[in-house]
């Protein structure tokens, strides 16, 4: 349990971060959360808001967050808009999760 709750702070860091929009205003800021399921729908809601009311800023972002073009491409050409949101907040923690791996792996000489 407290691994997970690690993770979970670690996680929301790093999308807090990528979600800057000046030097230190974050459309994710930080929040004390328990489980990486509760960031997923506090995530999704937030995007819901940039899908619908800012697109651009969430083009942007999602750009700086490295997520693939191809399964973007893809999720955007399905018909059901209102789960998008919720499978970009999969994604955008999935990437993050990868990138933490790769952190750990390079610091740890195994890279």
């Amino acid at each position: 349990m407290e691994e997970e709750k690690k993770q979970v702070v670690e996680v929301v860091k790093f999308v807090e971060k990528d979600f800057l929009i000046g030097e230190n205003n974050s459309l994710i800021p930080s929040t004390d959360l328990a489980s990486l399921e509760e960031f997923k729908k506090y995530l999704a809601e937030k995007l819901k808001y940039l899908l619908d009311e800012k697109f651009d800023t969430l083009v942007n972002i999602l750009y700086r967050i490295d997520i693939s073009e191809k399964k973007l491409s893809h999720l955007f050409s399905g018909n059901n808009r209102d789960l998008i949101p919720a499978s970009l907040a999969n994604m955008i923690i999935e990437r993050q999760l990868e990138k933490l791996r790769l952190r750990k792996l390079y610091k740890e000489g195994k890279f």
